[in-house]
């Protein structure tokens, strides 16, 4: 996703430290990579939370990240694994 001059790319894993899923949004380009913000998904309490790691994160990315983790951050009833 390019928002301005900046090149944004995301990462979904898994964290069992944390006990739960992460989308993170990442600056590419000519600088070094590095995440700017981060949506995590707690199996625990079944609910959101937004980390934001940089002063001016675009509100366009901001909207676009929560978006993409509500569809594919949390467990479905339809997934073979439970």
């Amino acid at each position: 996703m390019k928002i301005g001059d900046l090149e944004y790319r995301f990462t979904r894993g898994s964290d069992v430290v944390r006990d739960g899923m992460f989308l993170e949004a990442d600056v590419v380009g000519a600088a070094e990579r590095r995440t700017v913000a981060e949506v995590f998904y707690s199996d625990a309490t079944g609910k959101f939370s937004v980390t934001l790691f940089e002063e001016s994160v675009p509100a366009e990315l901001v909207e676009f990240l929560i978006a993409d983790a509500k569809a594919c951050l949390p467990p479905t009833h339809g997934d073979a694994d439970g």
